[in-house]
């Protein structure tokens, strides 16, 4: 268990300032909120197809949609990314992120890291200051740092981070033990293990998928299967027999939604391959 993620370091932070303090999971929970986070990774995401294309080397960028304004600018040393919403988004609270990162080339580890990662939010005319350098609500826009570091630097340094959370692989181990209970038997047995199939199949690139479809993955490894599969062998050999068919169609719900999802990483992977085929196109077809 790393310091940061440690009971020992979750008891200091009560004590800390509060612009040191993670940011509260109530606080990024609206839809404004997901919105404007998701908003966030979508330009990153094309900021670095810019950048590994070689069609953009400009060092700021600035777009304005929907209520949503996101700003972006490379220095040789660091990178830094802002946006705030405003009244006209659908939030309710009005927030503002600010994230300094300090780039791979200045930083003694295989990548760069976050040097600083602050959230303003307006919660009826009282502004909160909390931290965002720990928030599982940023990963995706962390991840997305890391990349377009990376893709700055060249495109021999470019590499797919391929890491999985140790709590989520605990997770599945959770369902995996589970799955070996006797009560566990015939399609449930074998409904449950494509789930974890898919799970495991994944969970890699996580990140890839916006901050709704993560926590429907998340919320299903963590408590949904597990809570099911439990419950069911919990029950009596009666309730099991009739609980069995409705067991049965709630797994192949879960299914269903995984594969969605796994065509919609598909279709991220598409696009990157058709960019990529593009760009080659545009450098060395003859005129």
């Amino acid at each position: 268990m790393r310091l940061l993620d440690s009971p020992e370091y979750q008891w200091v932070e009560k004590f800390l300032p509060p612009r040191f303090k993670t940011v509260e999971s109530t606080l990024l929970q609206d839809v404004g909120s997901n919105e404007f986070l998701t908003f966030a990774e979508q330009l990153l995401d094309e900021f670095i197809h810019r950048i590994s294309s070689g069609a953009d080397k400009q060092a700021k960028w600035k777009r304005t949609e929907k209520g949503f304004t996101i700003f972006l600018k490379i220095k040789r040393n660091i990178i830094l990314f802002s946006g705030y919403d405003s009244q006209k988004s659908r939030s309710s609270t009005p927030k503002k992120f600010y994230i300094q990162w300090e780039r791979q080339m200045k930083s003694t580890r295989e990548h760069g890291k976050c040097k600083q990662g602050l959230i303003l939010i307006n919660d009826r005319g009282r502004i909160i200051k909390r931290s965002v350098k720990r928030s599982p609500y940023f990963s995706g826009i962390f991840n997305r740092m890391k990349q377009l570091d990376q893709a700055l630097i060249g495109p021999e340094h470019v590499v797919v981070e391929s890491k999985v959370d140790a709590t989520l692989k605990e997770h599945i181990q959770v369902i995996e033990h589970l799955i070996t209970n006797p009560a566990i038997k015939g399609v449930i047995e074998s409904r449950s293990n494509r789930l974890v199939n898919l799970l495991n199949t994944m969970l890699p690139e996580l990140d890839l998928l916006d901050i709704e479809e993560r926590h429907t993955v998340k919320r299903m490894l963590s408590t949904e299967l597990p809570g099911l599969l439990e419950g069911y062998i919990s029950l009596s050999d009666s309730n099991k027999e009739r609980r069995h068919g409705d067991l049965f169609q709630a797994l192949c719900k879960m299914e269903l939604t995984l594969h969605q999802l796994l065509e919609k990483l598909e279709d991220l992977r598409l696009s990157k391959v058709d960019h990529l085929l593009k760009v080659n196109k545009m450098r060395y077809d003859k005129k």
